[in-house]
């Protein structure tokens, strides 16, 4: 039997639905329907765990399924390579935001700071392009909301940090009366556009500061 038809059959033997054991694998559904499937595998954490959950062997789960013994050597091997690669990235975009915060509040405007934004947003998207784990954050409803609440705190507390200079560039009664509409609405238009990107990549850059460490504490 294979890992996918061992471990369906010990659920349907506890008369546990997909569901359920997602919730206390704290995993997405559609996942222990993969894993059921073949078609994929849980990671070598999350099979330590199923076997520590439902008290079975490891030997148990894994015999007879070569290929999923495959499939872990060579994720081993891949899985080392891409938490370095993870942990230097992570580190990298710290950084970087740490380092754009300090700037915007010393009012520090030059190129090195415009260096420091094109870093960060490499960064940032390389980390959300590549981080495996965005799928183990809400696998329950609360945990959506308790995710969505804190990227509304966090979008809140950096447009709070960035409002008096908003506020300083929103052009004067005067000027508007005196700049033609096509002109304004470009203007307004390039700024909102503006506001909007550098707090969203803020936004994300420190949701991924404070969820990575969080997520990897979780999976522990």
């Amino acid at each position: 039997m294979s890992f996918g038809e061992n471990f369906k059959f010990v659920r349907q033997q506890k008369h546990l639905t997909q569901a359920a054991v997602a919730e206390e694998l704290h995993v997405a559904r559609q996942t222990i329907s993969s894993w059921e499937n073949g078609r994929s595998y849980p990671d070598i954490g999350m099979l330590v765990q199923i076997s520590t959950v439902y008290d079975l062997s490891l030997d148990y789960l894994l015999k007879e399924d070569l290929s999923m013994l495959k499939h872990y050597e060579v994720q081993t091997t891949t899985s080392r390579r891409q938490q370095r690669l993870l942990s230097v990235g992570y580190g990298i975009n710290l950084g970087l935001l740490v380092v754009s915060y300090c700037l915007h509040f010393l009012q520090i405007d030059s190129s090195f700071s415009e260096l420091i934004s094109v870093a960060l947003i490499v960064m940032t998207f390389t980390l959300l392009l590549n981080y495996p784990h965005f799928d183990e954050w809400t696998t329950t409803k609360r945990e959506g909301w308790t995710l969505f609440g804190l990227i509304m705190m966090l979008f809140a507390l950096n447009l709070a940090l960035e409002w008096p200079d908003i506020a300083t560039a929103l052009p004067s009664a005067s000027a508007v009366a005196h700049t033609p509409s096509a002109a304004l609405a470009g203007e307004a238009s390039g700024f909102l556009f503006g506001v909007v990107w550098h707090q969203f990549v803020w936004t994300m850059a420190a949701l991924m500061a404070i969820e990575i460490p969080f997520q990897r504490l979780k999976r522990a």
